[in-house]
């Protein structure tokens, strides 16, 4: 992997105002779901993230985004989030589908502001392990939190493939 390469990766993930979940799309022609390894409570502690006191309790979620076609892994994302900030239906369906939480925000008409983690490598998260045979594909990674309506609702940590390297590099031949 070069620089430059993962470079291109980083200015057209940076520069695209849709949600990583519809830049996949675009990107591979394909539909991308969620793999979700796993989903459960994580309490959280003082000065988390999401500004919520110490003690109360998020949902963290372990997934990887996958072209519902081909099966290819794009991206490995670990998530925390505070579940009773988003609406009923919203948090249903992030827990009973494999739907990206970009297309469920987009679904219930929700309009996330990223903004970038000052200090990613603070971010409690897993990054992907030799189990699930990611570890070596990853090129780049990012940690942002969501907020919707001015309230912190996400923090997310991704980790991109190889696999998305490939797929820029194929769009600009075409």
């Amino acid at each position: 992997m070069t620089g430059p390469e993962v470079a291109d990766l980083q200015r057209a993930v940076l520069d695209t105002p849709s949600t990583v979940t519809r830049f996949l799309e675009e990107l591979t022609g394909e539909m991308v779901v969620a793999d979700v390894v796993r989903q459960y409570p994580v309490v959280l502690g003082l000065n988390n993230e999401l500004g919520v006191p110490a003690g109360e309790t998020a949902t963290r979620r372990i997934a990887v985004l996958k072209g519902c076609a081909t099966d290819r892994a794009y991206l490995y994302a670990n998530t925390v989030f505070v579940a009773h900030r988003l609406p009923e239906t919203a948090r249903r369906q992030l827990e009973g589908t494999r739907e990206p939480i970009g297309r469920v925000l987009a679904d219930h008409g929700l309009d996330p502001v990223r903004e970038p983690l000052a200090h990613p490598e603070e971010v409690a998260a897993e990054a992907p392990d030799s189990a699930m045979r990611l570890g070596s594909e990853v090129v780049w990674s990012r940690a942002y939190r969501l907020t919707i309506d001015g309230l912190p609702v996400f923090v997310i940590h991704e980790w991109f493939l190889h696999s998305v390297v490939d797929a820029l590099g194929r769009r600009g031949r075409e």
